[in-house]
């Protein structure tokens, strides 16, 4: 045997299944993956070593790992529709019947991940992973970004292990929470390859990936979380977002959004950046899931302890983020928050000695914006589900953003939502949700505050026309968002069902423009109400 390949044998079998592999020999592909016209024969190699009949290459293109019975290489791979994985994944039943939708057949990309083994079968480098666009093929050009995401098999549809299945854990007495994708927590992450492909620029590396969301979970398109680690190779997914630099992102379906027209929660995060709370930066790709094509995604930042430390130069350990009124976080209950929610029960804010405290407690211009901000696009999945807000250091609870798919066309009245005072309602509404903004409206400094915010953002933020002079107008931004997705709502109905048809996405796309050009007058006349 070749010295080399001896030591590396040695030493994969030491390390392999306990840390990253850290090997000294690597497979080198002749084209980087990406997006290209035609198909070609792509070559491999081993680098510095490409003579040894004693290390082999072998591969895989069905996004599997290769493995000692994988193919082994001898020959350049003709990149054509004979090198699609024939695994057809989407014929797995991955949602209750309810939510499941099958397809004739799917789009592909060619994906191919290949690794150096020994003679012995130990493998003695880590998986290479590339991801080919061939347009001629596809029969058409994607117009927006691309996410390819390669994860072996078992990790997404083993039975008992499979994330993306209904599994072992489904109870068909109750289809709607039952679920191995319902599982959470790191024991639920499972590592994949990432590839982000934006025109000729390609960012590609190793991450986590787990379920997310509540009811997304249980679609066929499910909504995705990425985890950058040291331990997956790198610690953040840098140039893939404007930030520039994030440690974790989410994939959220087309599907979750609650009209077919499908840009709520990505228009509504456009008209949010520059107020008094955080928003979230997103773009919409096409994405791949081991080369078969799964829709039309949101890839976004993930609303959580990392993203507000990396935007506010906190120290990650010092944010406090509470997920609901109840003061629920990731470790338990934050008793600062469920104190200062007990103390407002029976707080009378008209004495200014305790609004004074609990403007120390809470920072009310950015509560002002996030209060008018969800009562204007009319979110109908809050503010009992869906709200965020973070202290570091000692700061005033600030607000977070996030999850705009509850925005419908019909009648509601968001204003009373927000204000509700029952004991009746959990969801979308409810009295300890409710609670903060109530107890604010008894000091009428508060509310002249919150009056003078919306005659403000009436003029500007919330604005429709597009010909004043304002810089961001909502009417242009709803045109580049229908435009950025637009192009690829066929695929996406032929692959989910939903949209039903490019006519019924661009019926109520139609009707989405209506409501938010009206939208401005008519929750002017909701908050007149009560002001």
């Amino acid at each position: 045997m070749n010295f080399r390949c001896l030591i590396i044998s040695v030493m994969s079998i030491l390390v392999m299944g306990l840390f990253p592999l850290r090997a000294q020999v690597s497979v080198d592909f002749s084209h980087s993956g990406g997006c290209y016209e035609k198909p070609f024969a792509l070559s491999l190699s081993v680098s510095d070593n490409a003579d040894n009949p004693n290390c082999v290459i072998r591969f895989t293109l069905n996004g599997s790992l290769p493995t000692a019975n994988s193919p082994r290489y001898v020959k350049p791979i003709a990149l054509s529709g004979k090198a699609y994985s024939r695994s057809e994944i989407f014929r797995i039943q991955n949602a209750p019947d309810k939510y499941w939708y099958q397809p004739d057949n799917v789009e592909h990309i060619i994906v191919v991940r290949a690794a150096v083994f020994d003679k012995d079968g130990n493998r003695v480098s880590e998986v290479e992973t590339n991801s080919y666009v061939i347009e001629s093929l596809l029969g058409r050009k994607i117009r927006m970004s691309i996410v390819s995401l390669c994860v072996d098999s078992m990790d997404l549809f083993d039975f008992q292990n499979g994330i993306f299945i209904p599994g072992v854990d489904f109870n068909p007495d109750n289809p709607s929470q039952t679920g191995n994708y319902y599982r959470r927590g790191r024991s639920a992450e499972r590592q994949a390859h990432f590839e982000y492909i934006n025109n000729e620029e390609v960012v590609a590396q190793a991450c986590g990936l787990r379920t997310h969301g509540n009811i997304g979970r249980r679609y066929a398109q499910k909504g995705l979380s990425l985890y950058a680690r040291n331990e997956y190779g790198k610690k953040n997914f840098k140039d893939v977002l404007p930030s520039g630099k994030d440690k974790r992102l989410v994939l959220r379906p087309f599907g979750n959004a609650w009209t077919s027209a499908g840009i709520q929660d990505y228009f509504c995060q456009q008209i949010a950046a520059g107020l008094n709370f955080d928003a979230l930066e997103c773009k919409p790709v096409a994405l791949f899931l081991n080369g078969e094509y799964w829709g039309i995604y949101y890839l976004e930042q993930k609303p959580d302890e990392k993203f507000i430390a990396k935007r506010h130069g906190f120290d990650p350990d010092s944010v406090r983020l509470v997920r609901d009124w109840a003061g629920h976080n990731d470790h338990g209950i934050d008793s600062g928050f469920v104190a200062m929610m007990r103390w407002l029960k029976t707080a009378d804010l008209a004495d200014p000695k305790q609004y004074a405290q609990i403007s120390g407690w809470v920072d009310i211009p950015s509560f002002i914006d996030y209060v008018l901000f969800e009562t204007f696009i009319g979110n109908r999945d809050w503010p009992a589900n869906n709200m965020r807000c973070w202290s570091a250091e000692g700061s005033p609870w600030r607000f977070i953003f996030f999850d705009g798919d509850g925005v419908r066309t019909t009648k509601f009245n968001a204003v009373q939502n927000a204000l509700y005072d029952g004991a009746d309602l959990t969801w979308p509404t409810s009295s300890e949700a409710t609670l903060l903004l109530r107890k604010l409206l008894e000091n009428k400094d508060f509310k002249e505050k919150l009056r003078a915010r919306l005659k403000e953002l009436r003029r500007e933020k919330f604005r429709w026309s597009a010909f004043s002079n304002i810089d961001v107008e909502m009417s242009s931004v709803f045109g580049v968002c229908v435009n950025d997705v637009e192009a690829e709502i066929a695929s996406q109905s032929a692959r989910f069902g939903y949209p039903k048809s490019v006519k019924a996405w661009k019926r109520d796309v139609r009707r989405l423009r209506r409501y938010f050009k009206r939208r401005a007058r008519r929750v002017n006349r909701e908050w007149r109400r009560v002001l």
